[in-house]
C-alpha cells in the first residue's frame, strides 16, 4: 500500500526526507506569467516572524483555484512553489 504525502505534511520532514518531484515536471505546459506573479505576491522569505506552515496552507489554497490543461495539481504546485520563496528561504 502506497501512501500519498501532501505538501502540507512536509512541514515535519527533515532535510533529505522529501519525495522526489513527479517525473512529468518537464511537461509541455507553460506557466503563465500571471500565475507566477500571483504566487510571487505572497512570498515566504524565511524570516523569524513568518510562519512556514501558514505559507504552505495559503500556497495550497491558491493552487486549488488554478489549473492548466494537461497538468496535474501536483505538478502545478511543484512548478509554482519556487516562485513563492525569496531571500533566505530560496
Amino acid at each position: 500500500m502506497t501512501m500519498k504525502i501532501t505538501p502540507i505534511q512536509y512541514q515535519s520532514a527533515s532535510e533529505g526526507e522529501f519525495p522526489k518531484p513527479p517525473p512529468n515536471l518537464s511537461s509541455s505546459s507553460e506557466l503563465y506569467p500571471g500565475l507566477i506573479a500571483m504566487v510571487q505576491a505572497q512570498p515566504f522569505s524565511g524570516l523569524d516572524h513568518e510562519n512556514p506552515c501558514h505559507h504552505l496552507r495559503k500556497f495550497e489554497e491558491m493552487c486549488l483555484c488554478l489549473s492548466i490543461s494537461g497538468m496535474t495539481q501536483e505538478t502545478l504546485r511543484w512548478k509554482l512553489f519556487p516562485f513563492s520563496l525569496t531571500k533566505k528561504a530560496k
